[in-house]
């Protein structure tokens, strides 16, 4: 079969995964930092799945994308290197998992470079990738993430 596909590829697959920790909580309700349990279950993420995604994707030869907020990537440097040092994207994806929707333009600009240089300063690479916090993008998204 010919194609755009090196080889016989018939199929392309994209795997992704949201490393979003404790941000999306603590995005919602600070408070939430004083419920254990949830913090707990939040952790659970970067600190257990993380790792074990990492070794089912090297068992096959395959690589991925990782989104990681950059509250995230500054609480699990360490994960965030790991990730990067096996050869897989670590994209952008918020700060505080903030949906872009829910700030203004300055907010965003703000959000857009803190993720980019906490990304860029563990990785010692430019993220290229981008996946908006909760799927909301806001009507400045596509002009800035260009910029």
């Amino acid at each position: 079969m010919s194609g755009i596909w090196p080889g016989e590829t018939q199929c392309v697959v994209l795997l992704g995964f949201d490393v979003d920790g404790v941000s999306s909580w603590l995005n919602r309700d600070p408070s939430f930092e004083d419920h254990p349990s949830l913090m707990s279950m939040a952790e659970y993420g970067p600190s257990i799945a993380t790792p074990r995604i990492l070794e089912l994707l090297d068992a096959h030869s395959i690589q991925a994308s990782f989104y990681v907020p950059g509250y995230v990537a500054e609480t699990h440097v360490e994960m965030v290197k790991e990730i990067a040092n096996r050869g897989h994207e670590i994209a952008h994806h918020g700060y505080m998992h903030e949906p872009p929707s829910s700030l203004t333009r300055d907010q965003e600009i703000e959000v857009i470079e803190s993720g980019i240089r906490i990304l860029r300063n563990i990785t010692g690479e430019q993220p290229q990738g981008y996946r908006s916090p909760s799927w909301e993008l806001s009507e400045h998204s596509l002009e800035l993430l260009t910029d």
